[in-house]
Parts: structure tokens; sequence; C-alpha cells
């Protein structure tokens, strides 16, 4: 039989064992926290407005934007140089589809929303910005592109607009696709309202170097107000 100071070691060992094992644990969840951090792109909100003493806020569907609590929506700032233009930038998750409205506060407190529908934001990765007008909608346009790829490979579109990058692969528009509906690719962005915009797609690979497509740069001119959908063929 095993004297108590025999079996003392084992027992140490064992909690040395489930520390080890815990702080591996530990560092883990540290690491995944800090991977998903990195996945965020920086937006930046621009709005023409012109106010009379209030300040302006940008809230939104994101926790990062204050989930619609006008309490805990972001303010933009200004300048006597770029007033009325006003900006600020936000973290937000790439890949996520968001929805933010902006908002004006009086000197007393009182909040105006702007009475438009939601504006729509695909954020992707990178850095990239909006260009707004307060209460002027935006034209939704969707993209929609048939395309076949490669394993691993994904589409984009671009264009001369900061909404879709200004033709810098980093911040283009991300398409999405499922098993139901390939190779149509779709996604949904904002673009302003009566504006002759240029576009192509692009087709990254899986070791990020990128295929443009074929042809001259697209065109089109999005209407006054609404919605607007483009359909495509890969070229």
């Amino acid at each position: 039989m095993l004297s108590i100071r025999n079996r003392v070691p084992a027992a140490w060992r064992s909690v040395l064992m489930l520390t080890v094992l815990l702080a591996g644990l530990l560092t883990g969840t540290a690491a995944h926290a800090q991977a998903a951090t990195s996945q965020d792109s920086s937006v930046t909100f621009r709005v023409v407005a012109d106010t009379e003493g209030e300040t302006l806020l940008v809230s939104g569907s994101t926790p990062q934007l204050g989930s619609w609590d006008p309490a805990k929506a972001v303010p933009l700032g200004t300048t006597a140089g770029t007033y009325p233009h006003w900006s600020t930038s936000i973290q937000l998750p790439a890949g996520a589809t968001v929805q933010y409205k902006y908002i004006k506060r009086s000197p007393t407190g009182t909040l105006t929303w702007e009475s438009i529908p939601n504006r729509t934001l695909t954020v992707s990765q990178g850095a990239l910005g909006t260009d707004d007008r307060w209460n002027v909608s935006s034209v939704s346009t969707t993209f929609r592109a048939t395309a076949t790829t490669g394993w691993g490979q994904n589409l984009y579109v671009t264009g001369n607009r900061p909404e879709l990058g200004n033709w810098d692969p980093a911040k283009a528009l991300p398409l999405t696709t499922g098993s139901a509906t390939y190779p149509l690719w779709s996604g949904t962005h904002q673009l302003p309202p009566d504006t002759a915009v240029q576009y192509k797609y692009f087709k990254k690979n899986p070791d990020s170097t990128i295929t443009w497509e074929s042809g001259d740069n697209r065109a089109v001119v999005t209407p006054t107000s609404g919605t607007l959908t483009i359909n495509d063929t890969w070229r």
C-alpha cells in the first residue's frame, strides 16, 4: 500500500496538469478573440448636413453603432474648413450588412432622425466610406452576376465610386452565392441617386491574387430614387 507521502505528489501533479490545461484554453480563447477583432474594417461615415447649432450622430443595427439606441449613437465631427461635411470612423465586422441613419441633436437635447428609410451598407475588407446627404435616400443597388468559379475563388465588384472602393480591390464589395443559387453571385450596396457609375467584376483566388473580367468598364446611371438591380454575366 502506498503511503500518504507517496500519494500527495500525484495529487499535486493532477492539479498542475489541470492548471496548465486551463491556461491553454484561456490562451486559445484570447487568440481567437484577437483574430476576430482583426476581421474588422474601418468604415468612415461621411454626410453633408446643414445645421443650426445641432450636432450630428449616426446610429444603426450593430452594437458599434448603438443598436438604434440614440444614447449610444456615435457622434460625427466637422470643422470651420470642412462644414457642412461631417464624418467619423468606426470599426465594423467585415462581411456584415449594416443598417444605419443619421440624427441631429439640438443644444437642448432634442433628437431629429432622418425621415427616409434605413440606409444599408455591406462592409468589405479594408477601409471604406460613405458619401451621404442628410435625409436624401441613396439608391439600394443590387449587383447580380453569373460567374463560374474554381474552388476557393470568390467574386467581387469595384468601381469609380467610394462606395465601391474607387477601383481598389481591397475595398471592393464582396458578392455571395449559395448551393441553391450558384453560379449566381449577388450583393447590395448604397449608391448616390442620379449618378453615372463605372464598375467591373473580378475573382479573388485562394492565394489572394485577382483575375479581372475582360472588356471595358461596365457603366450604369442610378435612378433618382428607389432601387436598382443589375444583372450581368462574367466575361
